[in-house]
């Protein structure tokens, strides 16, 4: 289980890298012309062509700074035997595709774009965290085969590293909230 639990945090660096990049992206309003909502009366204003398009982009840019340490484990990396660009673009799309159905709910229920109700606060912030760990866990499983075993320590372990991460991006003033 601790194997799994180690393979997971591993496969969590590609988009822990992209976030972060995106995040620079989208606080220093770099390619404003792509800050165009992807259907906003559906997902809201935050989800844009932007977010869809680099997301998995550095996200792949992500999956590559891996390659000094990936050969050193050999058959013991989850990325053997498959371009780490390739599989870090399938994460980063796995990752915004997830994050769309929890808009989509959270628009329904009347939550503004980027906000956070007071009533169930904890549940959504849990599900802001879980939303997009899934889909790339899913996509890991689909594009490398991961187990299911390190699906689901990815899974749980996401919303901690999301959260933290989430919480130096805020103090680098890179992030309007720490959740």
């Amino acid at each position: 289980m601790f194997e799994s639990l180690l393979l997971a945090w591993y496969l969590q660096l590609p988009v822990i890298v992209g976030g972060v990049l995106h995040m620079v992206v989208v606080t220093r309003d770099l390619w404003p012309s792509l800050k165009v909502p992807v259907w906003q009366s559906l997902f809201g204003a935050n989800k844009t062509w932007r977010g869809m398009l680099f997301m998995p982009v550095l996200t792949a840019l992500g999956a590559c700074l891996l390659y000094p340490v990936d050969p050193l484990l050999g058959s013991g990396s989850p990325f053997a035997g498959h371009a780490l660009w390739l599989a870090g673009a399938v994460a980063g799309i796995g990752y915004v595709l997830a994050e769309l159905p929890n808009s989509f709910i959270k628009r329904r229920l009347g939550i503004a774009p980027g906000a956070t109700p007071e009533q169930h606060k904890h549940f959504f912030i849990l599900l802001d965290q879980l939303d997009s760990g899934i889909g790339v866990a899913l996509a890991y499983v689909w594009f490398l085969g991961v187990s299911w075993q390190v699906f689901a320590c990815f899974v749980l372990s996401f919303p901690l590293t999301a959260l933290v991460v989430k919480r130096l991006l805020y103090w680098a003033r890179l992030k309007k909230s720490a959740v």
